[in-house]
């Protein structure tokens, strides 16, 4: 009988995720204000769920676009972070899967090297527990 999945982390992710997440370019570009907006709008429309056995990414407000990726599948994974997103606290994590509709799902979130980790040591868990081998 497989574990039961624990979850690591589930909700949207928090504003100032989504609104640091885009460049400064972005931002003079659109003005202050529109930027504001559209960054509050993305973060209505996105959530996370973050468990022991797969991550869940949700996007939309009306209708609803899932993608999934179970942690057996994945081959690598990492964080990235500009010095914008250092200084208030956020990363882009990245997991290189052999699942054929999403070979690289990524998302950023806060904390992303805990986050990371824990995804990292569910992911060698899996892999143990589902027999999976992956080839290079």
């Amino acid at each position: 009988m497989p574990p039961e999945e624990q979850i690591i982390f589930e909700g949207r992710i928090p504003f100032r995720v989504v609104h640091f997440s885009h460049s400064l370019h972005w931002l003079l570009l659109l003005g202050w204000n529109i930027g504001l907006l559209i960054s509050w709008l993305q973060m209505l429309s996105k959530t996370i769920k973050i468990s022991s056995q797969r991550v869940i990414l949700a996007h939309g407000v009306i209708s609803k676009d899932m993608e999934e990726v179970e942690y057996y599948r994945v081959k690598d994974t990492r964080y990235q972070q500009s010095i914008l997103q250092r200084i208030v606290g956020i990363g882009t994590i990245l997991l290189f899967s052999n699942d054929t509709t999403a070979p690289l799902l990524t998302f950023t979130i806060t904390n992303p090297e805990y986050y990371r980790e824990q995804i990292r040591q569910s992911v060698n868990f899996e892999r143990k527990r589902m027999g999976a081998v992956h080839f290079n």
